[in-house]
């Protein structure tokens, strides 16, 4: 844990991270939204939505700046850190373009990263759709892909930033994922047959844009 005056300091940044966002905090923001949208009678997609881009970008931006962090306080990153469906069957495997998503691949080495960037100015900035299927996840209702194989994010990041080419991704539907996974912000519950499985919450921001997804898309209060 961050000591308390450095998390001060980030905080009163200029641009304090969305990294820090709390679950409670952006639940407490929904909650009143929903309250306010009873009584004016709007819709209040328009919140869930809002809240979904802003997740998404936030999570998305990190991944990509995740090599500028000092190495001996991270690591190679994996999907079930992110959200625990590694054990759960997908919808089957997916073309994704990716100038059509959102994109979590968090680039963690620099050597990689350099070498990825090279050949894709040496292809001329070519568009490049791999065949070969990448660990990983895409959400379909929130149109947002993780790639969590640690010597493979390097590439479609680049690719993604310029807009380019498109990867093989096991695909999910929230629909699909509702019945069996759900969270209240500090735990993962996972039920698998009869049983029930926990796990920690690593990063709330993926707890409360799922918990959006489910409210915005599978109609769960």
């Amino acid at each position: 844990m961050l000591p308390t005056t450095r998390l001060k300091n980030l905080y009163e940044a200029p641009l304090p991270p969305m990294a820090l966002t709390e679950y409670e905090a952006m639940s407490k923001f929904l909650n009143q939204g929903a309250q306010r949208c009873k009584v004016s009678g709007r819709n209040f997609d328009l919140f869930l939505d809002w809240a979904i881009q802003a997740l998404t970008a936030s999570l998305a931006a990190d991944s990509a700046s995740r090599v500028f962090l000092p190495k001996t306080r991270t690591g190679p990153f994996t999907l079930d850190g992110l959200i625990p469906i590694s054990t759960l069957p997908s919808g089957g495997e997916r073309r994704v373009k990716l100038s059509e998503c959102s994109l979590i691949a968090p680039v963690w080495n620099n050597g990689a990263l350099e070498a990825a960037l090279e050949s894709f100015y040496d292809s001329g900035f070519a568009s490049l759709d791999v065949d070969r299927p990448f660990g990983g996840a895409y959400f379909q209702e929130l149109r947002l892909a993780v790639i969590d194989s640690p010597a493979d994010v390097d590439v479609p990041n680049v690719l993604r930033v310029w807009s380019r080419g498109s990867v093989i991704l096991p695909s999910y539907s929230l629909k699909d994922l509702e019945p069996v996974l759900s969270t209240d912000g500090e735990t993962w519950f996972l039920r698998e047959g009869d049983a029930e499985r926990e796990a920690p919450v690593l990063e709330p921001r993926m707890a409360a844009l799922y918990n959006c997804g489910l409210r915005r898309y599978c109609g769960r209060d």
